[in-house]
This record gives C-alpha cells, structure tokens and sequence, in this order.
C-alpha cells in the first residue's frame, strides 16, 4: 500500500511576521529615543506622529499613516500584535499576502479617517469634538482584517479552500469581532472610531476583493485596485474638507505657543 502524503503545511505567514516586526521594531526605537516603555504622554507620542486631529488637519496629513505603528506602551503593543497574531496568518491564507496587506493597510488608513474625523469635526448633537484628542495602534487596521475575513466567509472567497465554498459565517470569528468591538464600548481609553472604522473597511475593501472572484486577469484586478483607490481617496477628500479649518489652525498656533512647549 502507498502510504498517505503528510498534509500540506500552510505557508509561512511572512507578510504577518514582517507587520509585527515593524510594528515592534517603532516601538523599541520609541524606547531608544527615551520614552518610558510602559506609558509614554501623549505629547510624546505626539512628537512621534501620533494622530491628532488639530494637527492632522491642518497639514500634518501623514499622521493618519504614522499613528498605525506607534503603540501606547508595552501592553498596548503585546495587546494589538497578539490580535495581529490570531488574524494576520488566517487572512494571509484566505487573501494571499498582496491583498491581505492591501487589506491591513488601506483598511488601516480607513480607520485612522474615521478615528481623525470622529474626534476632530463629527457634526453629531450627541459628542463633541475633540480634537485634542491624540490615537495610536494598529488595532484598526487589525479590525480591517477581521472584516475583510467577515466579507470573504459571507461571499465564499475560495482562494486557499475549496473550489465551490459555502457562504457561512464562522461563529469562532463572530465572536471573536463582537469581543473586539464590545471591549471599546467598556474600557476607557478605547478609540472606538478607529475600530468601528476599520472592520467597516475592512469589510468593503474584503467584498471588493471577493465579489466575482471567479473573473480574473490583469483588467480585472486592476479595477478592483481602482474600486479600492476610490474609496480611499474619497473618504480622505471628505476627511480634509470638513470641519472648521480656520478654527483648528488658530487651535494648532495656539498649542505651539504654550508657555510648557517652550523649553
């Protein structure tokens, strides 16, 4: 008798390996550059790109990108890359790495939106804007991924599984989203416009890339590249065309001129 084959090992997850490197590897250079390692201020953080939105709004624009890789402490970080952890490898081997970075990152950038313009110019009755307010964390480019696997389960993305998939939500990963999000309606601290914002996008960058997954080719992608670059461009036009621009300048001079900056 032939003997059966040993089952094939997934691939190595490199694109989560190298996302919790880099994450890591900002912080330790936080560490090096003299922030405490357990709670650094949030002028610190600021002062490393953190996302402010007094000052993400009024030209500091990269923020919305650097606030991504900084963390808020060691258990901050150890919180957020155990989560990358868990879900990095799961969507590498559903989307494969391009599109999972594509996913991480663009949803990552979608959150960081939804976080600056939550915080810095929401019209809603119901909150105030705070745009003093200072975010970091990868934790919602985290929720995009848990979206885009919620919008690759719910259209049957077949890319490392079987050929004609059923459409099912996994009830693992369900509960795992509800604990994510459910967390930031009860810890204090939480951006929960980042997450909410994330597994928002995430989900709508996952359905892009799910949808008619049977029609390939160069043309294909490329549309689905354009879909996704039109998202993301216009949620940023929105982002950088709302609120009181003159009010949120004169707020940026005035915290330059505090008598503790200057020292």
């Amino acid at each position: 008798m032939t003997p059966n084959p040993p089952p094939a090992r997934p691939p190595l997850p490199v694109a989560t390996i190298v996302l919790v490197a880099a994450n890591v590897a900002v912080w330790l250079l936080q560490v090096l550059g003299g922030l405490p390692w357990l709670q650094p201020s949030s002028e610190q953080l600021v002062r490393w790109g953190a996302d402010m939105p007094a000052l993400t709004l009024t030209g500091d624009g990269w923020r919305l990108a650097t606030s991504m890789f900084l963390h808020g402490g060691l258990l901050h970080l150890a919180l957020n890359m155990s989560a990358l952890a868990f879900t990095g490898p799961r969507a590498q081997h559903e989307f494969g790495t391009a599109r999972m970075l594509l996913i991480y990152l663009a949803g990552g950038l979608l959150a960081s939106c939804a976080s600056t313009w939550w915080a810095g110019v929401h019209p809603f009755a119901f909150g105030p804007a705070r745009p003093l307010s200072v975010s970091v964390g990868a934790s919602g480019a985290i929720m995009a991924l848990f979206g885009g696997l919620l919008a690759a389960a719910l259209l049957g993305l077949p890319y490392h599984g079987n050929p004609a998939p059923e459409r099912m939500l996994d009830r693992d990963l369900l509960k795992v989203v509800a604990v994510n999000v459910g967390a930031g309606f009860l810890i204090r601290g939480v951006d929960q416009a980042a997450h909410v914002g994330g597994l928002l996008a995430g989900f709508a960058i996952g359905c892009i890339l799910s949808v008619a997954w049977r029609r390939t080719g160069a043309l294909v992608g490329a549309a689905r590249l354009a879909a996704i670059a039109l998202l993301l461009g216009a949620s940023l036009g929105a982002l950088f065309h709302a609120g009181d621009r003159d009010s949120l300048r004169l707020l940026r001079v005035q915290l330059q001129l505090r008598p503790a900056d200057a020292r």
